[in-house]
């Protein structure tokens, strides 16, 4: 099922964030180089909610943003 085997770990962050950043994720390692609008609609959440999220899974290496704004995407870092 969807987070399967996916369990991050980042500090100050409550439940109901942690499982949308877990969803995130769990998108991200079945669509590598996806983008900021299909996480969008996966997750559910509005695009400034998503970008934050992105953020944090950025910030803490979880992810990384690869090419260029317009045709680059979203992958996995390191293999979890």
């Amino acid at each position: 099922g969807v987070n399967e085997g996916i369990n991050i770990n980042i500090e100050g962050i409550n439940e109901g964030a942690k499982k949308v950043l877990e969803k995130t994720l769990w998108y991200i390692t079945q669509n590598p180089m996806t983008k900021t609008s299909e996480i969008e609609l996966f997750i559910n959440k509005s695009n400034a909610t998503t970008e934050r999220y992105l953020k944090i899974l950025r910030e803490n290496n979880y992810i990384e943003y690869v090419g260029a704004s317009k045709t680059g995407g979203y992958k996995i870092l390191n293999q979890i």
